[in-house]
């Protein structure tokens, strides 16, 4: 696991002073040695109280020569005492300031980003998410008030948007940017903090998309009135997941329906069609979607201002592509990238 501080900028200064330390009691020891009545463990003790400036007096009687000797010892002492003084100060304001740059730089990413998707919790259920957001390369801001949480993320995200913080508290999800943001998962351990969290998230931006996470299945209603368009308990979308893998085994693995994240095949996926987009007023024939990005174009759900229009399901060549509609796509993930630029 990465060390939460990078110390090994420190390595050098550290190892210069405990050498310096080591060679002044080396040379202390020594000296004090060879003086008359002068044990060895005398010795040693002299030099430490000396280089240490404790103070407690001379052990035996020294001579004008070893006066003169320790006096030159009390200079060390004072020396290295500056050193690692100055040393300590130094390590604390550097990794200090390391962290405030960190935090800012940070900061300066997140306020760049939008049309993300604010994960509130990086537990088992939030990792997922990243490893799915990551895979399909969509933006995203999480927020976890365990830094040590956020180092699995960034394992699976080393370019990871994170914030060490209360998803529950406004402040949070302001930095997030959760007025920039396309939508927010509350996955928090407990069903109350995800409540809050929709409840906050709706109020700040009320064209959000929320999704939240429910342990219990009493939760579900009241996440729903909190504010979450979608809910999703645990239990019920194993058993779907279980049940969908029995009765038809080939078309779970075949598309992407799964929340395991591996070897994921096709992908369903939606993306709106900009007023500026290129495709725009086109048919599906003029567009050519399918033969330029390998993705197929199975819905298109009406947007703007058509009123009554549901949506168009398996739509034939012949249908035209608006502004503000929303288009749902069947392929491989790398069509994505190739879609993306097309429609926004």
């Amino acid at each position: 696991m990465r060390r939460l501080f990078d110390f090994s900028r420190f390595e050098g200064r550290l190892l210069g002073a405990v050498l310096f330390t080591v060679s002044l009691t080396i040379i202390g020891t020594t000296g004090f040695a060879l003086m008359p009545e002068y044990s060895l463990s005398d010795a040693f003790f002299m030099t430490v109280i000396t280089v240490s400036a404790v103070g407690y007096g001379e052990i035996q009687t020294l001579t004008d020569g070893g006066r003169v000797f320790a006096s030159f010892m009390i200079a060390g002492g004072i020396v290295t005492l500056a050193i690692w003084f100055a040393l300590i100060t130094a390590t604390l304001v550097e990794l200090d300031l390391t962290q405030t740059l960190k935090r800012r730089r940070m900061m300066k990413r997140i306020n760049d980003v939008d049309d993300h998707v604010i994960l509130c919790g990086v537990g088992r259920t939030g990792l997922a998410a990243i490893k799915r957001f990551v895979a399909r390369g969509t933006p995203y801001v999480a927020i976890e008030s365990d830094a040590a949480h956020l180092e699995g993320a960034r394992q699976l995200d080393p370019d990871a948007l994170a914030i060490v913080g209360d998803a529950t508290d406004d402040e949070s999800l302001m930095a997030a940017g959760i007025d920039r943001a396309r939508g927010l998962i509350a996955a928090l351990s407990a069903d109350t903090d995800n409540a809050f969290v929709c409840l906050a998230a709706r109020e700040l931006n009320p064209d959000l998309t929320i999704v939240g996470r429910a342990r219990a299945e009493e939760s579900v209603s009241k996440l729903r009135k909190a504010g979450a368009d979608r809910v999703v308990t645990p239990a019920a979308t194993s058993g779907i997941q279980l049940a969908s893998l029995v009765l038809r085994p080939d078309v779970t693995l075949f598309t992407d329906f799964g929340t395991s994240g591996d070897a994921m095949g096709l992908i369903l996926e939606q993306v709106s069609v900009s007023e500026s987009s290129e495709v725009a007023g086109l048919t599906l024939d003029e567009a050519q979607i399918r033969a330029r990005t390998g993705l197929l174009v199975v819905a298109i759900h009406r947007g703007g201002d058509v009123g009554g229009e549901g949506p168009v399901y398996n739509p034939g060549p012949e249908e035209r592509v608006r502004p503000g509609d929303l288009l749902v796509v069947l392929g491989p993930p790398p069509g994505f990238a190739l879609l993306q630029p097309l429609v926004s």
